[in-house]
């Protein structure tokens, strides 16, 4: 199996033969490319910085005695070069200062598995404990094994066969004859009959998918159990052809019965292979894949799955959209809908608290902590009209734990309404719970 490069969030790609001649050492903060491979890495980059593009967030181009270096941004995920390097892009958490490269790699990527499996309406979901415990496969290679399992019980129950609209020029006359076509097609083959029909088959958009993502699975995969299983489902789809027009055959999933639910995962995890579809949206061919995930989303979607576990009596919302900023008093609707990330109900009082992906320092009170002011303004915001509605409320920022940040700190906007700032300890992450009971 080909290596894979390894690289945290906020990491540094370097051109190796730009910045070092001779054979340098990859390590989780910084990886060297070849100059083929950093180019079409740059070119990516360069295609897709556009302010209305998500993916520019990602990366970004610096330079350095005019040569280029390239940077990750709070994103992580995968990415294959057109030249087959891989790079898996990994969450940058606090690792005790003994860690070397191979456990930190370990544990981020434990915990990206874990934080993917948090996904409402998603396949990530179906990654098993064996896989965020060893966490020794690549990334793509763990996707591509959880997707041949959901394959599996799809099979199970059995390949969906339907009827559907056939046109052919045949040899006998079956079902209506098309009078315009068959004049066309057969003013010499007076044999023959041009002719439309129901049959009854396999080879529906639903499988066409499926099979497309198998065939291209076969190529992509570097595993040797992952690519006999791809090879022996292939089989199984012998009468279903490959997509010649994937966006076409995607439409029809919109308007699909009930009948194909337990295709539902199967169907999810072959539209992420087919279009690197993840959060982000990317134009060109500079990359052969993109699996890319913000890290804003991830911690976000991470927390409140946590917080139900451990309180299922709170009842949170996620994402609560019952405030509005303002009325517009000129057409006297309201405008500029807030949505904080957690809005929790403990019984005595309303907690709303916003999840930020930061580090912050709690030594470095001079710099706020390196807590950012618009983060403070808008949980003001939140504040005042969850209090007007709700009476008590409470405001909280949880941020990731480091050895910088460690316990709550807190301030006061006004007499009756308090924000701490709480450290997420994934080594200990009881010990939120118990910061967030200490607000009530």
């Amino acid at each position: 199996m080909a290596a894979v490069k390894h690289i945290c969030e906020f990491g540094t790609i370097w051109n190796n033969r730009e910045f070092y001649p001779e054979k340098p050492t990859d390590n989780f903060n910084e990886v060297y490319l070849d100059a083929k491979s950093f180019e079409s890495l740059k070119n990516f980059v360069a295609e897709n910085n556009d302010p209305s593009c998500e993916i520019e967030q990602a990366f970004s181009i610096h330079r350095r005695k005019g040569k280029d270096f390239i940077r990750v941004k709070n994103y992580v995920g995968v990415i294959e070069t057109r030249q087959g390097t891989v790079i898996e892009i990994l969450p940058k958490i606090h690792q005790p200062s003994t860690s070397n490269d191979f456990e930190q790699i370990r544990k981020s990527k434990s915990l990206l598995l874990k934080m993917l499996r948090t996904f409402r309406n998603s396949p990530f979901k179906s990654i098993d404990q064996a896989h965020i415990k060893t966490a020794r496969l690549p990334v793509i290679e763990i996707f591509i094994s959880v997707f041949l399992k959901e394959m599996e019980v799809l099979l199970k129950r059995g390949i969906k066969h339907f009827y559907s609209s056939v046109e052919e020029n045949q040899k006998y006359l079956k079902g209506r004859l098309l009078f315009s076509q068959n004049l066309k097609s057969n003013l010499v083959h007076r044999e023959r009959f041009y002719v439309n029909f129901d049959e009854f088959r396999a080879d529906i958009p639903q499988n066409r998918i499926l099979k497309t993502a198998l065939v291209y699975l076969k190529r992509k995969s570097k595993l040797p159990r992952n690519v006999r299983q791809i090879i022996s489902l292939i089989d199984l789809f012998d009468e279903v052809k490959i997509c010649s027009n994937l966006e076409k055959d995607l439409q029809h999933l919109k308007g699909q019965n009930r009948l194909f639910n337990y295709y539902e995962n199967a169907l999810k995890w072959a539209k992420i292979f087919l279009q690197n579809e993840s959060f982000t949206s990317y134009k060109g061919k500079n990359l052969n894949t993109a699996i890319l995930f913000p890290m804003e989303v991830l911690f976000e979607s991470y927390v409140a799955s946590k917080l139900k576990q451990f309180q299922p009596r709170w009842e949170i919302s996620v994402q609560d959209r019952g405030h509005y900023l303002l009325t517009d008093l000129n057409i006297f609707r309201k405008k500029f809908r807030l949505r904080p990330d957690l809005v929790i109900q403990t019984g005595c009082k309303t907690i709303v608290a916003d999840t930020k992906w930061k580090m912050v320092n709690q030594h470095l009170s001079k710099n706020n902590y390196n807590i950012s002011q618009a983060d403070m303004y808008q949980l003001y915001a939140y504040g005042k009209k969850y209090q007007a509605k709700n009476g008590s409320v409470q405001l909280a920022l949880i941020y990731p734990h480091c050895e910088d940040f460690f316990k709550p700190l807190k301030f006061r906007y006004e007499e009756n309404l308090l924000i701490d700032a709480i450290p997420y300890d994934f080594e200990n992450e009881a010990s939120c719970m118990l910061f967030l009971n200490d607000l009530i």
